[in-house]
């Protein structure tokens, strides 16, 4: 049986975290990993003065469907 993967994104939110995992378990999936990240800064390196962009707290969740 194949195996269908996914990757999305959360808020540091624990409210929507839990929808997010709800949904995920109501659609058949399994979660497989929560990886939370937390606030920081990245450089956009587009831009000659090497631009740095705020990236705000939040999870990665990581589930797995059957096809």
């Amino acid at each position: 049986m194949p195996l269908r993967y996914g990757v999305e994104t959360c808020p540091d939110d624990a409210s929507v975290l839990h929808l997010k995992l709800s949904e995920i378990a109501d659609n058949g999936g399994r979660v497989l990993n929560v990886i939370w990240q937390p606030e920081r800064e990245v450089i956009n390196r587009e831009y000659m003065d090497e631009v740095r962009l705020p990236v705000p707290a939040g999870y990665v969740i990581i589930s797995e469907y059957f096809e």
